[in-house]
């Protein structure tokens, strides 16, 4: 099988669970009801699933918008790599030497190393704090995207902190989005609603089984269910997706 054959395959793969994913999504919508009013709800239900407001908003109500700012972020990758980097996204590239033009200064040399850890410690800290602070995982990823540009711009692409290639790039990626597709399946399988919190099971009488609000529920006394799971899978998205931007902006041309 040549390297066309598998493109070929991969694509219908790709479109067919495109095709079931756009059914369940119709299916969950056409019976998407919330009464007697959103802003009852949220002030209702909103404590009862973790403290932070802000981030119940984002991921136990607002999770198809969360969902598609991820999506978005596939096509800015996409159309990076379309116009930037010809053969990136086929894999068939080879990164030319992008060292910085200037030679790090010593202040640079001396801080960039600690001084990204500390960013993606921080990073760490925003996603997996996101249900009882304002961060969550798309401002986490962010933040650690932003340490793996640092390391670029002052080490170059060959001998930076992080030493990602293209293929753990895109691993990162596919793991974040089937951790977020996965778990609204999870919803979807056990109450009936794709993206429902089953970690939590704040709604009585949707038969929930036990076991599985034990499996997802998040171990700590917020009761945030599956959103600290949602914020992970959101921030290696993020991450990957920034990282692949930087990489092909840097440069990368076709062998």
């Amino acid at each position: 099988m040549n390297t066309k054959d598998i493109y070929e395959m991969r694509t219908v793969v790709a479109a067919v669970f495109l095709g079931i994913f756009s059914i369940f999504v119709l299916k969950a919508l056409t019976s998407f009801e919330i009464i007697p009013g959103v802003s009852y709800v949220y002030n209702l239900q909103g404590p009862s699933i973790a403290p932070n407001m802000i981030t119940v908003i984002l991921f136990d109500w607002r999770g198809y918008d969360t969902l598609g700012e991820a999506f978005i972020l596939i096509t800015a990758v996409f159309t990076t790599g379309i116009l930037f980097g010809r053969g990136v996204l086929g894999g068939d590239v080879k990164v030319r030497d992008t060292a910085a033009t200037r030679q790090p200064s010593v202040v640079q040399k001396v801080f960039a190393a600690p001084l990204v850890f500390i960013i993606v410690a921080f990073g760490i800290v925003i996603t997996l704090g996101g249900h009882i602070t304002p961060g969550g995982g798309f401002q986490g990823g962010s933040v650690i995207a932003t340490a793996f540009f640092l390391s670029v711009v002052v080490f170059g692409l060959r001998k930076n902190v992080f030493s990602l290639s293209h293929r753990s790039l895109e691993t990162f990626e596919g793991v974040g989005a089937l951790i977020y597709l996965c778990l609204g399946l999870a919803g979807l399988g056990l109450s009936g609603y794709y993206l429902y919190n089953v970690g939590a099971d704040f709604y009585p009488g949707l038969g929930v089984a036990q076991w599985a609000v034990n499996l997802l529920s998040y171990p700590d006394a917020t009761n945030a269910g599956i959103i600290p799971y949602l914020n992970i899978g959101i921030a290696l998205k993020v991450l990957s997706g920034f990282c692949t931007i930087i990489t092909v902006l840097m440069g990368a041309e076709k062998k």
